[in-house]
């Protein structure tokens, strides 16, 4: 399991059992706005891969694909906490350890979004559906979008394709350049959607 992963759950079991709220002894406090909930320092969902809660793919400086969460408050508001814990709270803490990226990401949806629209294929999964859902689209001729590829929640690859079909195991999302986005909708419409 990565260190990552790992401070995650830890995080995620304070929680469950009771321990929770802002952290003021923490020397990065408040890392994203005054009055935080620091409850999850690590995000239990992350990479989440849905632009609506303010992240986006980015090269670390190692030449590494990351999810920069730098623009995401989602977690650190009190009432989101709250969601996530009681959420969570109804799994045994050996299921959550066990779990993959996949169990994760369809909870966020549901508390996101009220509902999971990613889309299980034979081969990967398309998170399509849910990150343009509700967006001002126009239709394009051609698009290119992207395939994550996830293993034990860190991002692996990222490759740009033009269809579904390429996928192998992935997970597509949309390519966002600046605040447009770029994908297939859930008619099959290629599209180009702004944040």
């Amino acid at each position: 399991m990565n260190e990552m992963r790992e401070r995650t759950l830890i995080d995620l079991f304070k929680a469950l059992d009771g321990i929770y709220g802002a952290n003021y002894e923490c020397k990065h406090y408040p890392c994203h706005f005054s009055g935080q909930d620091c409850t999850f320092c690590y995000c239990p969902f992350y990479p989440c891969l849905l632009y609506d809660l303010g992240g986006e793919i980015v090269l670390s400086s190692q030449g590494e694909y990351v999810w920069s969460c730098k623009g995401c408050t989602w977690i650190h508001e009190k009432e989101n906490v709250e969601n996530v814990i009681f959420v969570l709270g109804r799994y045994p803490k050996q299921r959550l350890v066990e779990e993959d990226w996949w169990f994760f990401n369809r909870i966020l949806q549901e508390l996101f979004y009220g509902e999971v629209y990613g889309e299980e294929l034979e081969n990967g999964y398309n998170l399509m559906p849910a990150v343009l859902r509700n967006k001002e689209c126009e239709e394009m001729d051609r698009v290119e979008f992207l395939a994550v590829r996830i293993y034990d929640f860190e991002i692996l690859e990222v490759r740009r394709i033009s269809s579904l079909e390429e996928m192998d195991g992935e997970v597509a999302i949309p390519l966002k350049e600046g605040r447009e986005i770029y994908g297939i909708d859930r008619n099959g419409r290629k599209v180009m959607c702004k944040l």
